[in-house]
């Protein structure tokens, strides 16, 4: 949005006199100044504004914070009082029709009017200069007080107005095409007895539309869904002004006052016919309770907390007054609560507790409290699903594999890869009805699909091998409106694993391999993973794994997943450059019962002196567990072991050799001498006892 900070000072005059001054007060309000135009006709500021702030797309809206800082209220600009006429109120067939109302007014046969020309600038700065008075004076009051209205030539109108839904295909001559455009269904429309005259917050057409010659106005003044607004904007590719308002949430409270706001400056540029009096007639519309009068409680001692600072408690009631909310309550100076009332124009953002400490931190300005960091205790013992996930973890990345991140939604067209059969549960999604791509407009219902293009964006980027894992959540539709979250851990890998080793060349992954990884994963949680070719309630993406190289996971006789190689009708639709590739995804929250109980694991105290640690490698050969050694270490060892772990395994021809590091307590009592002549004796009973086995030191 532009903004003529000339025109802007009219409303806020107490704002800085310089422009850069002016601006840096906009950027600390949170109102980012993308650039400064400096010319001899006003000083012109390019703003980029926040999603979720529909009311600063307007001079008054921006006044108004501004006034929050500055301690001084916003006066609403002059209007024109109608005379009501109820019995002309449109009917409104939609729940996506949140208020509406229709004014009616006469222009001058002798004097047209003429728009001021620091108006006619001000919407040219955002190419709403029409040169029509009545449609400029409605751009004026929407740019001015951020209301958007449209006006209709009342003598093009055919019989009564309604607001409804479209049919599919219906025609529409919208503003800016020369020919009928054909609406999908479903849109929120405005419509006469020859049908639509206006795309509900979006544009008029041109069969209704005000000329040079229009003489009789109806002006139109609603609040619509922002959702109906942003779907019916995507479906014609058409993001009008009224549009961008409209998608963020209105201001209930300015349909009537938009209205005769947008009259009283006809009437202020001479262009309402003398003694002719405007009406207005308002419809009944469904009730939204996203609409009810919403309160907040305030603390004003936790507040100081929150900021870590003493706030005038008058200078809280003060500022949030000027900002437009309602306040009442107790601001004693020793502190109190607040009850505050939020406005029409803040009620599609402001919901909580926090929403207000964010409103104080703007108008106070954050960089003004001190940098502290929060009080907190030390923390809780990691939950028993925190330790299952942190046990899952650690595998995979021990079996070198990545964690990465995928987004929670896929196109339609990206589904359709998968080759999914007819009757696949799979075709069902949680869709999005206000997806602002069409690319995320489906809550993903499994994992492959995005495993299969990261495996796709790896080999293309020339690697040979790919281990990765997610933890996230898969969305399965239930009935006509609900859906069911759940929990899922993947994984896929292809390739060869080399080792790192240069004698000889990878081996590539199988089943097998797969099944070891999954076994080791389930042990860590202390649960036990049975694989079963066939299930009672098979898995929907098992038609998508090849039938001979997969199998389901079963706990306690409970499917909790599947794993195997990916079908190869599936991967040539990726064009994967591999043999084989390789998936697993389980319900990981299945193990969590199984495993560790769910209260706090002992935590042991950190050793008030660090342990002495030795290294032994021995050739074990096939037959002879590590565990059989490490027991034997531990038996006879004189000193006392923390432990013995096994760190390093090398394996050429006939010899694997295992290399234990043995770590000895200490008290700061054993010397190095001692250690040595412990390590000598674990050594020679341990190739005593497995000598005739073929055990030898390396």
């Amino acid at each position: 949005m532009r903004v003529n900070l000339s025109l802007l000072r009219r409303y806020r005059p107490e704002m800085p006199a310089s422009a850069e001054d002016a601006c840096a007060l906009l950027e600390d309000l949170g109102i980012e100044v993308k650039r400064l135009q400096r010319s001899p006709d006003g000083d012109v500021a390019t703003l980029e504004l926040l999603a979720n702030r529909g009311d600063h797309h307007c001079y008054v809206g921006i006044a108004r914070e501004l006034g929050g800082r500055l301690e001084r209220p916003t006066p609403a600009p002059p209007s024109s009082e109608p005379a009501p006429e109820p019995s002309a109120a449109p009917a409104v067939e939609t729940a996506t029709c949140l208020a509406f109302g229709i004014g009616r007014c006469t222009l001058d046969d002798a004097n047209p009017g003429l728009l001021p020309e620091e108006w006619r600038d001000a919407l040219a700065l955002n190419d709403e200069h029409t040169g029509l008075l009545a449609v400029d004076a409605a751009n004026v009051g929407g740019r001015e007080i951020g209301q958007p209205l449209h006006v209709y030539d009342a003598d093009r109108v055919t019989g009564p107005l309604r607001v409804r839904l479209s049919d599919e295909g219906e025609p529409a001559d919208l503003l800016d095409s020369d020919e009928p455009v054909p609406l999908p269904a479903g849109l929120t429309v405005v419509a006469d007895d020859e049908g639509v005259v206006a795309v509900a917050g979006v544009m008029g057409t041109r069969r209704t539309a005000v000329t040079a010659t229009t003489r009789r106005l109806l002006v139109e003044s609603g609040l619509f869904d922002p959702v109906a607004v942003r779907r019916a904007a995507r479906a014609l590719r058409r993001q009008t002004a009224a549009a961008t308002r409209f998608e963020r949430g209105a201001d209930p409270g300015l349909v009537r006052a938009g209205a005769a706001r947008a009259v009283a400056l006809l009437g202020a540029w001479g262009a309402l016919a003398p003694g002719a009096a405007w009406t207005w007639s308002e419809s009944k519309c469904p009730t939204d309770s996203r609409l009810e009068p919403r309160e907040i409680t305030l603390d004003l001692g936790r507040l100081d907390t929150y900021y870590a600072t003493s706030f005038d408690p008058a200078a809280v009631e003060r500022r949030l007054t000027c900002l437009g909310f309602r306040v009442s309550g107790d601001a004693a100076p020793d502190g109190g609560r607040l009850r505050v009332g939020v406005p029409g124009h803040r009620l599609w953002d402001v919901f909580d507790l926090e929403c207000l400490y964010e409103e104080v931190g703007r108008v106070w300005g954050f960089d003004s409290f001190p940098a502290v960091l929060p009080e907190t205790g030390g923390g809780a013992a990691p939950t028993a699903r925190r330790r299952a996930q942190s046990a899952l973890e650690r595998v995979l990345v021990g079996y070198g594999f990545f964690e990465v991140m995928t987004d929670g939604f896929y196109s339609r067209s990206a589904h359709e890869r998968l080759g999914l059969s007819a009757g696949s549960p799979l075709h069902r999604h949680v869709e999005l009805r206000n997806a602002i791509d069409r690319n995320f407009s489906l809550l993903k219902n499994n994992a492959l699909l995005q495993a299969l293009d990261v495996a796709d964006y790896n080999q293309r980027h020339s690697l040979t091998c790919g281990k990765y894992f997610e933890f996230t959540h898969l969305f399965e539709a239930v009935g006509d409106d609900g859906h069911r979250e759940l929990p899922v851990l993947w994984g896929m890998l292809w390739g060869e694993e080399t080792y790192g080793a240069w004698q000889h060349g990878g081996t590539s992954f199988d089943f097998w391999y797969l099944k070891g990884v999954l076994e080791e994963m389930a042990h860590a949680c202390g649960a036990r993973v049975e694989l079963r070719r066939t299930t009672e309630q098979p898995s929907p993406v098992a038609e998508l794994l090849h039938p001979n190289r997969s199998a389901h996971l079963v706990l306690d006789g409970r499917e909790i997943g599947l794993c195997g190689e990916v079908h190869p009708a599936v991967t040539a639709n990726w064009k994967l450059r591999t043999e084989r590739v390789l998936y697993f995804e389980l319900d990981w929250t299945a193990l969590v019962a199984e495993g560790r109980p769910a209260d706090a694991a002992p935590v042991d105290d950190m050793p008030e002196h660090p342990l002495l640690r030795r290294d032994l490698a021995l050739h074990l050969p096939a037959g002879l567990t590590a565990g059989e050694v490490r027991e034997r270490m531990e038996a006879v060892s004189p000193l006392p072991l923390a432990w013995a772990h096994v760190t390093d395994l090398y394996e050429s021809g006939d010899v694997r050799a295992h290399t234990f590091e043995l770590a000895f307590e200490n008290d700061n009592t054993v010397t190095a001498e001692q250690v040595n002549a412990a390590m000598g004796a674990i050594t020679a009973h341990v190739l005593d006892r497995f000598r005739e086995r073929g055990v030898y030191q390396r």
